[in-house]
């Protein structure tokens, strides 16, 4: 007896639906890729139930009445013909499994009508099963509705989280695709209320609709091309941070993905200015040839690799430093919050959208961001994502940059030259922060007013005072200069007068051993003495205050991390360092002390940032003082 067998399409399609219907929001991403795909403007989606039940309603293309049956056959697609076009994928979704996939496990109703037809068409489809295929009377556009997900597979059933849990993973993809596609009219509702809706018409709107105005004020545009790859968007001002990555959106040729070396880079970029367990946000877009970039790293299609990714990350890095630089010498400006909800409407909506669940009012979690007239049109140019595929040469003024750049100016704007109108677009859309540009210069022509609290050196001059840590800014001057030793190959050595003797697992003794030239080179002597017994001999002069203890420990986990260098293990040895031998908060510096710290930070023009990424000054205004008594309303 034949022990091959040739399996039903029940049974292949549930094979395939456990790669492509992984859990509810898997569901509700093939069904909104394939509307974006339509070419629709406008795209509903309603959930409920945890995401057993979906709906995705769109105006694009439709589909005429003889393809509906071909739609939930495996391996039908209409997004490509031929094994070439694999190479090459310029559509969000091509799996021909993915309706009949859903279909085997939900039960399916899809209506569609193309403009060009006088009737639509309506099939239904259950588990697998055809109930009916009809035409009928319907709407330009598809509509597809998923209800009763894996209601007939209760292996897959148990293992689906809570509903709160399940729609949290939808709502996050939601509005991923929002921002991605920025262009598009999006609303969004769980079970019954409206939680989304951005109305399309550009990137700032879209990020204000998921993310609300706090974060377009703490973030800065950033763009950068090349002849063929495009990048920009929106990073966080170093002085903004996110307890976990949530906040880090990557769009590759309009897809929502992830790739952890652009992560790590964008990291390492911010790495000086943010605190332990801090971590950038930003909406980050990428655009190149389709051949540039493989998506088929995984089925799910969110993993991609690129590939000439050094060229990319020398474009990125240059980008978003030349926008972030400047920020760290500049102090943070405090600003008064409304006292309470009712002042902001939108404040309660603010904190959910940025994960900060305190003191959001049960009532109001639901509340929903909308476009405000200060996101209109008529003050605001639109950013228009160039089509990578055309893209050539750099952009040779801003009308290749901007949709309909000069009319969205300002009037005071249209007349001047190309290269000026660009400049006049950063003014307009990157955020102010009132603060001069030069704060070095004008540190010295402060008056010194005291200090607060032995820690917070307090200068006055107009309308604003600024305070300084002073722990925090002698520790940023004693670790530039260490580190600048350490880069000027500075190789002066400090013997210990008792060798430190510590012990290691044997893994790590291996580690130790095999890396004896590296740890030589940074200036270090590690020497085993038997079994899994080393000792410290001598470290480089300007860390001959280190925490020994301490300094052991970074070590192995440096090198179990593969980090052993002056980018990675140093600046933390570094830091130890500087922190150690700044003077401390509460400590009593007497005048002279504290006007030489202010001329040794005017001197040395240092980032504003501590290496633990605390900020070291702080700036507030004269009316913002009046405000808290109230003089000022």
């Amino acid at each position: 007896m034949s022990k091959i067998n040739l399996l039903d399409s029940s049974v292949f399609n549930r094979i395939a639906a456990g790669e492509v219907v992984e859990k509810p929001a898997s569901v509700a991403k093939e069904l909104i890729e394939n509307s974006i795909d339509s070419g629709a403007t406008k795209i509903d989606v309603e959930i409920a139930d945890g995401g057993k039940y979906i709906k995705v309603t769109d105006n694009g293309c439709g589909m005429e009445f003889d393809d509906l049956q071909k739609a939930f056959l495996p391996h039908a697609t209409s997004k490509i013909c031929a094994i070439k076009d694999l190479n090459a994928i310029s559509t969000l979704g091509f799996r021909g499994e993915a309706l009949p996939s859903i279909a085997s496990v939900a039960k399916v109703t899809l209506r569609s009508r193309r403009r060009e037809d006088d009737l639509g068409g309506e099939i239904e489809i259950e588990n697998g099963r055809e109930l009916k295929c009809v035409q009928t009377g319907s709407p330009i556009g598809t509509s597809v509705t998923v209800c009763d997900l894996f209601k007939n597979v209760p292996a897959r059933l148990k293992f689906l989280r809570s509903d709160r849990s399940e729609e949290g993973d939808i709502s996050s993809l939601i509005q991923k695709i929002i921002l991605a596609n920025y262009k598009i009219s999006f609303s969004y509702s769980v079970n019954g209320k409206e939680m989304y809706r951005s109305d399309g018409k550009g990137l700032k709107e879209a990020i204000y609709a998921v993310y609300g105005s706090n974060f377009l004020k703490e973030h800065e545009f950033f763009h950068s091309d090349m002849p063929d790859i495009v990048a920009y968007g929106y990073v966080n001002k170093p002085a903004f941070s996110k307890h976990n990555r949530s906040f880090q959106t990557l769009i590759v040729n309009g897809r929502c993905v992830s790739n952890t070396d652009i992560s790590f880079w964008i990291y390492n970029i911010y790495s000086n200015y943010l605190m332990k367990r801090q971590y950038p946000s930003y909406v980050v877009f990428i655009d190149l040839p389709a051949d540039m970039v493989d998506i088929n790293v995984h089925p799910s299609k969110m993993e991609v690799k690129f590939v000439d990714f050094d060229r990319l990350r020398k474009m990125l890095t240059r980008a978003i430093s030349d926008v972030i630089v400047p920020e760290v010498a500049k102090p943070k400006l405090i600003e008064i919050a409304p006292e309470s909800d009712a002042d902001d409407p939108s404040l309660s909506a603010v904190r959910q959208r940025m994960g900060d669940s305190s003191e959001v009012n049960d009532s109001r979690r639901n509340a929903v961001f909308t476009v405000s007239d200060k996101f209109s049109d008529t003050e605001y140019p639109k950013f228009e994502r160039p089509k990578p595929v055309e893209l050539h040469a750099p952009p040779s003024d801003v009308s290749d940059i901007f949709d309909d750049a000069e009319p969205t100016l300002p009037s005071f704007a249209i007349n001047q030259p190309k290269a000026r109108q660009y400049e006049l677009f950063h003014d307009l859309v990157a955020e102010k922060s009132g603060i001069e540009q030069d704060f070095y210069a004008d540190l010295s022509d402060r008056k010194y007013c005291g200090k607060l609290f032995n820690t917070y050196i307090m200068l006055e001059k107009g309308n604003e005072i600024v305070m300084l840590d002073q722990h925090a800014a002698h520790e940023k001057l004693l670790y530039d200069k260490f580190r600048k030793s350490v880069d000027d190959g500075n190789r002066n050595v400090q013997d210990l007068l008792v060798p430190y003797i510590f012990e290691v697992s044997a893994d790590e003794a291996i580690m130790l051993e095999a890396n004896a030239d590296e740890i030589s080179a940074l200036g270090f002597t590690v020497g085993r003495l038997s079994g899994n017994s080393f000792s410290l001999s001598a470290v480089p002069l300007v860390l001959s205050d280190i925490d020994l203890k301490d300094f052991v420990s970074v070590l192995i986990e440096s090198l179990k991390k593969d980090k052993l260098s002056k980018h990675g293990f140093l600046r933390e040895t570094l830091m130890q360092s500087a922190c150690k031998a700044a003077v401390k908060g509460k400590d009593d510096l007497s005048e002279a002390e504290v006007e030489r710290l202010i001329a040794d930070i005017a001197d040395k023009r240092i980032d504003l940032f501590c290496p633990h990424g605390r900020p070291i000054a702080i700036k507030i205004t004269r009316d913002e003082i009046e405000k808290w008594f109230k003089r000022i309303v």
